[in-house]
């Protein structure tokens, strides 16, 4: 039960008057999460891009130029996870989208709850929390700073992206419901959905976009970064044959060939609409929130999550990629301009990272690149080690991990020696690294500690098959890409400070995202999240 946000006068006097004692803060903190955007699309679309987005940002904010994630895997809840607790997955738990959980005997999902309930909808996409969060998060933290004064608001397409960067206390994590088009909420965070957000999804936005078609926001031969449309290494969208401009969204949807627990909504997500959404849905949290309109620093949490399914299905390669980049860098000016309407940027701290990059599509580069067939490989590994031990061992493969069933019924160095003797001879392993004695790890020392960092011992596996760099699963092989690695393609992602008390700046030293957290709690004075390891970036907060 979330204890009341009403203090006694009193008690809120001295509060206020303890936080006008100290230096000033932002009124409103607003972090941007852009889902799989690597570091090189700053630059490499820039020339058709405006001067009030992308550009403004790399023009006035504080730029880091060498950002990276410090662990594996890279995947969208570590990521969003890390960002805002400061860490990574071995003290916030959130070791994958999914993962095994032994206790339960089953693969989890990082933000499932089935103790919560869905709000603002009949369907079952809301019953998540954060839960299985083992780390405080810099919105916990705002709001214990402040004694609940500050009002901390999460939204994102995706549920991970909402309620991963506010975690415990916040007023509200808000995600879409993919089956209705609503944004929904649980019962964790409320009871009923506020008005402004009932307003809002009377609005109707997904029909009315959903009947607009995507186009190319600029004439097709300006996509010149890009290769040309109509790529065998794209997958075209459902209902359609080829992955070609112009979709037409409304007929695409209009077409029932759905699966079970689908609808025409979802398909919003894949296009530059699910950005609009968004940004639509974050103004409407701040007008209905009331955020920034007092002396008490309040945070949104941001995550614009199109572009990860726009990579997924299409690659970095496609026109698709770079019109939604195109697409979002106006987002992005007509955010920066509302904040400055509505609040002054001057009293507005901003910062903009991705929760990771991608790989290149194998399908252009093979070799070295390639796909990993991670289904032939447990199937393998498993009648190998039948065949060896007259038993499977092995309890679960999952995010290049095998999990071993406990206790161990067979000897554990010559079941580790049985399994990179069956790996050794498999397309794309580079090797197996045990998860409980990094000693025996003989890759690239950079790449063993990521690895080292992505492990909880009790949720992780027991073994670590590490592919070569550019290898991927084999799910695309008929077209996108994905993330997950060690390697610098998923890890190196944009950061960057903008508003409040930053000064324009090129740094160009290697700085971890989870130095992110500990560097917005010291510009505002707080103590940083429980798990925090992240250290503070230089030169970011200037007063001149």
């Amino acid at each position: 039960m979330r204890f009341s946000k009403i203090l006694p006068a009193f008690f809120a006097f001295l509060l206020v008057s303890a936080l006008a004692y100290g230096q000033k803060a932002p009124k409103l903190v607003v972090g941007i999460v852009i889902d799989q955007m690597r570091y090189d699309y700053l630059y490499r679309f820039q020339g058709d891009m405006s001067e009030t987005g992308f550009k403004r940002l790399l023009r006035e904010g504080n730029v880091i130029h060498d950002g990276h994630y410090a662990y594996v895997p890279t995947l969208t809840a570590p990521g969003h996870s890390c960002v805002y607790t400061g860490t990574g997955p071995a003290l916030n738990g959130i070791i994958g989208n999914n993962w095994y959980s032994r206790p339960e005997n089953r693969v989890v999902y990082c933000a499932e709850d089935s103790t919560a309930n869905t709000v603002g909808s009949g369907s079952v996409n809301g019953k998540m929390s954060p839960r299985r969060l083992t780390s405080t998060t810099l919105a916990d933290q705002l709001e214990l700073a402040t004694n609940r004064r500050s009002k901390t608001i999460g939204i994102s397409l995706k549920d991970r992206g909402a309620i991963m960067p506010v975690g415990y206390l916040a007023d509200g994590a808000y995600w879409y419901d993919g089956s209705n088009g609503y944004f929904i909420t649980s019962d964790y965070y409320r009871k009923s959905l506020p008005d402004w957000v009932n307003k809002f999804n009377d609005r109707k936005l997904p029909d009315q976009f959903l009947d607009q078609p995507w186009t190319t926001l600029l004439p097709l031969d300006r996509y010149d970064e890009t290769l040309p449309d109509d790529q065998p290494k794209e997958r075209p969208f459902l209902n359609t044959e080829k992955p070609v401009f112009p979709y037409d969204l409304k007929r695409i949807t209009s077409v029932q060939r759905f699966g079970v627990g689908e609808s025409r909504y979802g398909i919003l997500m894949s296009s530059p609409y699910g950005n609009s959404l968004t940004l639509e849905m974050a103004k409407a949290a701040i007008e209905g929130e009331q955020l920034g309109q007092d002396s008490i620093t309040d945070l949104l949490a941001v995550s614009f999550s199109s572009t990860d399914y726009i990579g997924h299905q299409f690659g970095p390669q496609s026109v698709e990629i770079q019109d939604i980049y195109l697409r979002l860098d106006l987002t992005l000016s007509n955010l920066f301009q509302y904040l400055d309407s509505k609040i002054g940027l001057n009293n507005v701290l901003i910062f903009l990272t991705a929760d990771h990059a991608a790989a290149d599509v194998p399908g252009y580069i093979s070799p070295p690149a390639g796909y990993f067939k991670a289904g032939d490989f447990e199937e393998g590994l498993r009648q190998h080690l039948v065949k060896k031990f007259k038993k499977d061992p092995v309890e679960s493969f999952i995010n290049e991990q095998i999990y071993f069933s406990k206790p161990l019924s067979v000897d554990k160095d010559k079941l580790e020696a049985e399994v990179r003797a069956y790996a050794a001879g498999f397309p794309g392993v580079y090797g197996i690294i045990p998860l409980d004695d990094f000693g025996k790890c003989i890759t690239d020392p950079s790449v063993c500690e990521k690895i080292r960092k992505g492990v909880m011992p009790d949720r992780s596996g027991d073994l670590y098959v590490q592919l070569y760099p550019g290898w991927i699963a084999s799910y695309y092989e008929k077209g996108g890409t994905t993330h997950g690695s060690p390697y610098a393609y998923d890890t190196h992602v944009p950061i960057i400070f903008f508003g409040w008390e930053v000064r324009h700046a090129d740094n160009r030293q290697r700085v971890w995202v989870e130095d992110i957290a500990p560097t917005v709690c010291d510009m505002l004075h707080l103590t940083r999240p429980s798990g925090c390891t992240g250290a503070v970036i230089p030169g970011v907060l200037f007063r001149g």
